[in-house]
């Protein structure tokens, strides 16, 4: 690669403390106004309350890890729980910029230098990683995590080998912990595993220390739950696994949302990658001449970073396999993040094939520019989102003043957020009447007949977003409360009167 680019992406010792750093400055200025999404607040209530999430096997490795953290500092700081936002979320704004390091020591192992600063800035700039890097979500811990694990993995030295085989797998076994969905990316661990090791007995050796040590992380916490309270935890998983939506008439849809999305977490370097082909094609003989440059260039250039052996296999594994998966799970239509763990595979790809199309110092500064351009667009594209957190946090807060005593809420997509002020013992005297997975209009109607009953006041919230994705919820409402009075306590908090 030429002189310029080489000191433009210098990558030493030196420079590691700044791109942590800069990452952590860009990953807190765009941090979510309001925690995040609807999980955020189930998470910081678990944290406090000490209980495992609803999800999967209870996000084992996550929420106790932030336990432990969060006891910690509230001791030595005297935190009150609503403190509990702060310290996660500066948690996971430090992980995002560990994250963007643990890749960069992965790019060199894999690419040789031009390629692999390609690739760091890539994910540096990535909207979809520095969204996430902003939220108390568990994609982005699942992800430093699995990283790690690949850089455990991949040298093929035979010292220490099955020391860092097995510690590969418990990597691999705590991001697990953290996000059942890397469970998706086992195959490319195989791989790497199966391409990094020389002859069968050696592979065999390594392959099965990565999985013993895999199973035990992963299968350890699943077994001390389920004894602890086997009809709890056989319940909270039938639950779960009736709530997540598939079928045959998704798949098409799913793939579709799968393949946007894909594109999605990082679009710049898809884009460049594309227009260097492109670009490649039309001016293919100025490109045979550059060849015999590029190939006397390559000779030093490829010093760092090891031959990637079989890379159609590991295309499939690291790539294709854990967006397929995705195909049977209708969520993937509304969270993008979902595939958002093909984003180290799919950066190495674009990166890899970009500096093999277009290796001179242009090249190298239009990668920069198309990410800058990229990143800002979606900056001005993400701000309305923000806009209406933004209020919703304000709402939040109108109703936790409005409603200081006992009542019944309805708040359709503030359910998490009602809830959490609760269950941390602000509002202790709330119920909640929740939307989503659980809502029965039948069971709903008895509930709020059964608050008016015993006097409770019964508050319908109608706050900014509030009913979205739940339109079918509000409309069974409208059923209950079309011969009942409301009156507006706050704006869009409505204290609905019996009907009798």
């Amino acid at each position: 690669m030429p002189a310029f680019p080489r000191r433009f992406f210098l990558m030493r010792s030196g420079n590691r403390l700044l791109l942590f750093v800069v990452a952590c400055l860009i990953y807190y200025a765009g941090r979510a106004p309001f925690i995040g999404q609807w999980d955020s607040f189930d998470y910081l209530k678990q944290i406090v309350t000490h209980r495992l999430s609803d999800l999967g096997v209870g996000r084992p490795v996550f929420i106790g890890f932030n336990i432990v953290l969060w006891e910690f500092l509230r001791k030595i700081f005297r935190l009150v729980p609503l403190q509990v936002e702060g310290i996660a979320m500066a948690e996971i704004i430090l992980l995002g910029a560990a994250g963007v390091l643990i890749f960069a020591r992965l790019a060199r192992q894999l690419l040789p230098p031009a390629p692999c600063r390609l690739a760091v800035l890539a994910l540096l700039l990535s909207p979809m990683y520095a969204l996430y890097s902003g939220f108390v979500m568990t994609e982005v811990p699942m992800i430093v995590a699995l990283i790690a694990a690949a850089v455990i993995l991949w040298p093929s030295a035979s010292r220490h080998q099955i020391l860092r085989d097995a510690a590969g797998g418990v990597m691999f076994g705590l991001a697990v912990g953290i996000r059942e969905q890397a469970v998706t990316m086992g195959a490319a661990y195989l791989w790497i595993l199966w391409s990094r090791r020389a002859g069968f007995s050696q592979r065999f050796r390594s392959i099965a220390g990565f999985l013993a040590a895999a199973a035990i992380v992963i299968v350890g916490p699943v077994v001390a739950l389920y004894f602890y309270d086997p009809s709890a935890f056989v319940r909270r998983m039938q639950v779960w696994l009736q709530a997540i939506p598939t079928g045959q008439m998704h798949f098409w849809k799913n793939l579709q949302a799968s393949l946007l999305y894909t594109l999605a977490i990082c679009p710049a370097a898809w884009l460049a990658t594309l227009g260097a082909w492109i670009n490649g094609r039309l001016q293919k003989r100025k490109r045979v001449k550059e060849a015999r440059v590029r190939d006397s260039q390559h000779v030093n250039d490829s010093s760092v970073g090891s031959r990637i052996s079989a890379p159609a296999w590991g295309a499939v594994c690291c790539l294709i396999l854990p967006i397929a998966a995705l195909w049977r799970d209708a969520d993937v239509q509304i969270h993008p993040r979902y595939a958002m763990i093909a984003l180290p595979a799919a950066l190495i790809f674009c990166a890899s094939l970009y500096a093999r199309w277009a290796p001179s110092a242009r090249a190298a500064v239009t990668w920069v520019v198309v990410h800058l351009v990229v990143f800002g667009i979606a900056q001005v594209g993400i701000q309305p989102f923000r806009y209406i957190q933004v209020e919703r946090r304000e709402y939040a807060r109108l109703v936790r003043e409005a409603v200081p005593g006992e009542g019944l809420l309805i708040p359709g997509g503030y359910s998490p957020i009602m809830d959490y002020y609760r269950a941390l013992g602000e509002r202790p005297q709330w119920q909640i009447l929740w939307s989503g997975w659980g809502w029965d209009s039948r069971t709903a109607e008895t509930k709020i007949r059964n608050a008016w009953s015993r006097h409770i006041p019964v508050y319908l919230c109608e706050g900014p977003a509030g009913w979205l994705y739940f339109e079918d919820e509000l409309l069974d409402l409208y059923f209950v409360f079309r011969h009942s009075k409301k009156d507006e306590t706050a704006p869009g908090l409505f204290l609905i009167h019996p009907d009798y």
